[in-house]
């Protein structure tokens, strides 16, 4: 990169342009935050806008009253800003966050701040230990983008991926124009002091587009799983169910289950309770990850068993069976009927709800508690 280029800047106008980018992420995120708290990590963002606009804030002060404590600050509350990010994303994926090494890289970084301020004069250990952070932090906000948000979020992991390399190209500029010559103060025009202030300025309007896609993106999904999900056992409904038919393997079983005299559950103890167990029957069969579980409407659920012969999917249903007669429900005793029909190639989902329909009511005839097959 041509340094004359960047001379060119002018670093009050750089100044004034990323605060008033700061300020409008950071005002963009408030209404966001205010309007869809909903939405992990995005409490964790705001925070790190708001330390961002202080520190932009303190920066720009520097043009009128320069001092050593606005510059120590602002570059703690900038550090602290991106080592902010990848908490917000662990967040926002469904991890907790690491607090214990967020906390122990802060204080590394504010041990060597410190040292950098206290008893050295010179900007370069500063613009290095600068540098150095934001390329570490950089890869872990890429990490934790590509691992947690690829396919499902391609747009966002895109943007992120591209502000950091980037960014990672302005710092390694950065640390090599120390070799051209010091800046001894913040206002000198140099390209240490361009540098941050222009990757400042692409980056924090890059980041907040980068959370906007995630934002959005977080709702479409959600809205997906609306459509597709049964809001009380948190399996699929009827509508997910046939959709996920359309992926299902060749071969395999079709289950319709019923919980037995359900409607007795209902009238003896409420239907707060027998919500109760529908949850939990839905919750046992959503742990069952060798088979596709579905709630087609009260107290019918229908699956999908793998590929297997006739012995060891009927043992399959006789274990499901026997997992929900001995589920915890405080004292009341649930029983299920099962009707199984296996399937192979070519088969179609409405002729063999119907044979799994009547073999369901085979079970029902034959006392309850059973898994039947059709006759």
């Amino acid at each position: 990169m041509d340094a004359s280029i960047l001379l060119n800047l002018d670093i009050f106008t750089l100044m004034f342009m990323a605060l008033g980018g700061y300020s409008l992420g950071f005002i963009t995120l408030s209404i966001i935050w205010s309007t869809h708290r909903e939405i992990p990590g995005l409490g964790l963002w705001w925070w790190s806008s708001l330390c961002a606009l202080a520190a932009q804030s303190l920066f720009f002060l520097q043009a009128f009253a320069p001092h050593m404590a606005g510059i120590w600050l602002a570059n703690l509350l900038i550090t602290l800003c991106i080592a902010l990010m990848p908490l917000a994303l662990q967040r926002f994926f469904g991890e907790s966050p690491n607090w214990r090494t967020f906390a122990l890289f802060m204080l590394i970084y504010l041990l060597f701040l410190c040292w950098s301020v206290l008893f050295n004069d010179h900007m370069a250990p500063r613009v290095l230990l600068a540098c150095l952070s934001y390329m570490v932090l950089g890869a872990v906000v890429v990490v934790l983008i590509w691992r947690h948000g690829y396919p499902a979020y391609l747009p966002a992991v895109l943007v992120f991926t591209v502000v950091n390399i980037l960014l990672y190209g302005f710092n390694l500029v950065r640390m090599g124009s120390l070799l051209s010559g010091e800046a001894r103060v913040l206002m000198d025009k140099h390209v240490v002091n361009v540098l941050p202030f222009l990757s400042m300025l692409m980056g924090n309007y890059l980041s907040t587009f980068g959370v906007l896609l995630l934002c959005t993106q977080y709702r479409a999904l959600a809205l997906r799983r609306q459509a597709s999900q049964d809001p009380l056992t948190g399996l699929l409904n009827r509508h997910g169910f046939m959709e996920r038919c359309v992926t299902a393997p060749k071969q395999g079983a079709l289950v319709v289950l019923d919980l037995d005299d359900f409607k007795q559950i209902n009238d003896r103890h409420g239907h707060e309770v027998g919500d109760r167990v529908l949850a939990a029957v839905g919750a046992y069969l959503a742990g069952q990850g060798d088979l596709v579980a579905s709630r087609f409407g009260g107290e019918e659920f229908v699956l999908l068993l793998p590929e297997g012969d006739a012995l060891a999917q009927q043992t399959r249903c006789e274990q499901i069976r026997q997992g929900i007669a001995t589920l915890p429900l405080d004292g009341i005793q649930v029983t299920a009927s099962l009707g199984l029909v296996p399937y192979a190639r070519g088969w179609h989902l409405d002729t063999l709800f119907g044979q799994a329909d009547r073999a369901l009511y085979q079970a029902k005839r034959s006392g309850k508690n059973r898994v039947c097959l059709p006759a």
